[in-house]
């Protein structure tokens, strides 16, 4: 008893120093968020103030959080593209951590709306991501697979980027709530792997990986495996200071105990857990903490205390996953699913369109092809220049609008749905085929020149030999007569 007295006390030592850290560089961040003029430098400094409120105070990081994406708005015309969505994410994110899912939720589907014009696939992902994190803490697994999934496809051909890393290990744990172990191992597997060559061995992130690996060995029966790799979690994510991610591992550590039938154990991290947790109100661990101590305390048939972790995990369920916020996050997934139908319609229309269009400008650039082939072969008569030139600029501008229509979705995607960008791509182009266009004019000239020539002379010799052929049959009639 006296060994978890003191490991708590020193816990609260540690964290009530970094807390007060904190404090002190957020007192610091408001005073340059006062005197700072750009509106650029001041969205910086909100985000990073929000985020150093997470272990501090809830309220105050969804708080600034909401002035940053105020800011977005305000500067939406002079923002990066594409500032406002990220803005968005963040104050979902942030919605997340203090625990109120539907607005998290319904924050990320708004981000979403206004990325996927974008076609940013790193801040869609992300996007897909956090969606996905709000369904898992919630318990749907299968519905953060989906997302994760979406994520995944996304950004699997972009090499050792955060998105995927974030996703390998979270989707490796959906799949290890379910009971897949063999899916869980190796998403994690694979995060193990890029987190060795993206960060070539330093710390980083914290221990999260290594946990989600102990807790797949631990239900698979590998006890050892499992502790070294719950023991490396604790190191990595104590020393920068992850407390979400070392509460949580505590809880994971707790519960390996309880399969291994290891009760004072069990209990010692579980309360380890639930104590920070508790400390910096995370909420949904602390619900996850809860109902271990609820469970582990029965099974000892210490009653008072289970009663007193029940009624801490009824009130906080109450508070994050009441009824009217379960069927209120269905009802924005309904609404999502729903408006991907109809996204995925207007795209199926939209690139039946295109292709028509695209063979229609076929069709037109054949006709003008041919004509001027006629024109310029033909040696029945003799083609006026102006007329060839007439439709060689018909011709480059079909040719214009197929590479156009051709290149659109390319260009996009490259461009993120910048109309500058956009624009100079096609003159880019465009400088491209009208040079083109002027050789081609100038060879066509002097080439019908002298097929006008030509022309020109064959017809005159018909002329001699018909004016050549008269002279003679008269002749030939005046002997006769």
């Amino acid at each position: 008893m006296t060994k978890i007295k003191f490991c708590f006390t020193f816990l609260f030592l540690f964290f009530v120093g970094h807390t007060n850290a904190q404090q002190t560089r957020i007192k610091s961040l408001k005073h340059q968020l006062t005197a700072e003029k750009a509106d650029s430098v001041k969205l910086q400094i909100l985000w990073e103030i929000s985020n150093l409120y997470g272990y501090v105070s809830n309220d105050s990081k969804v708080y600034y959080a909401q002035q940053a994406v105020l800011l977005s708005i305000k500067n939406r015309n002079i923002f990066p593209v594409g500032t406002e969505a990220e803005a968005l994410s963040i104050l979902a994110s942030s919605l997340w951590w203090a625990g109120n899912y539907p607005d998290a939720k319904e924050t990320y589907f708004k981000a979403l709306k206004i990325a996927e014009p974008l076609a940013d696939t790193i801040q869609i992902g992300h996007i897909y991501n956090g969606i996905a994190m709000v369904e898992r803490n919630a318990g749907n697994y299968r519905d953060a697979i989906t997302y994760y999934t979406k994520a995944e496809n996304l950004t699997k051909n972009i090499p050792d980027n955060d998105v995927l890393y974030a996703l390998l290990v979270d989707k490796g744990k959906c799949y290890e709530q379910l009971g897949i172990l063999d899916s869980a191992y190796t998403y994690v597997q694979e995060c193990l792997a890029m987190n060795f060559r993206k960060f070539k061995g330093k710390n980083v992130n914290g221990g999260g990986v290594h946990s989600a690996m102990g807790i797949i060995y631990s239900k698979m029966g590998k006890e050892q495996l499992a502790v070294e790799f719950f023991r490396q979690s604790f190191q990595l994510s104590s020393e920068v200071n992850n407390i979400r991610l070392l509460a949580r591992g505590y809880c994971e550590f707790a519960e390996h105990f309880d399969r291994f039938h290891q009760q004072d154990s069990a209990i010692y991290y579980a309360k380890k857990g639930f104590l920070i947790d508790k400390q910096f109100n995370l909420l949904v661990q602390q619900l996850q903490a809860s109902t271990l101590l609820t469970k582990l305390y029965k099974q000892e048939n210490k009653i008072d205390s289970a009663f007193k972790y029940q009624q801490l995990m009824i009130d906080i369920r109450e508070r994050v996953f009441s009824n009217e916020k379960i069927n209120r996050l269905q009802a924005l997934e309904f609404k999502e699913q729903i408006r991907q139908q109809e996204l995925a319609s207007e795209k199926a229309n939209s690139e039946e369109e295109r292709k028509q269009n695209i063979q229609y400008a076929l069709i037109a650039i054949g006709l003008v092809t041919l004509i001027i082939l006629f024109l310029f072969l033909s040696r029945s008569f003799i083609t006026n220049t102006k007329l060839i030139s007439f439709f060689g600029v018909i011709a480059l501008l079909l040719v214009f609008e197929f590479l156009n229509l051709l290149l659109h979705p390319f260009l996009e995607r490259i461009t993120h749905h910048s109309p500058v960008l956009m624009l100079l791509a096609l003159v880019c182009i465009g400088s491209f085929l009208v040079p083109l266009h002027h050789k081609l004019e100038k060879w066509t000239t002097v080439k019908l020149v002298e097929k006008n020539k030509e022309t020109r002379l064959a017809n005159a010799k018909k002329t001699i030999e018909k004016l050549e052929v008269k002279p003679a049959q008269t002749e030939n009639e005046n002997t006769n007569v």
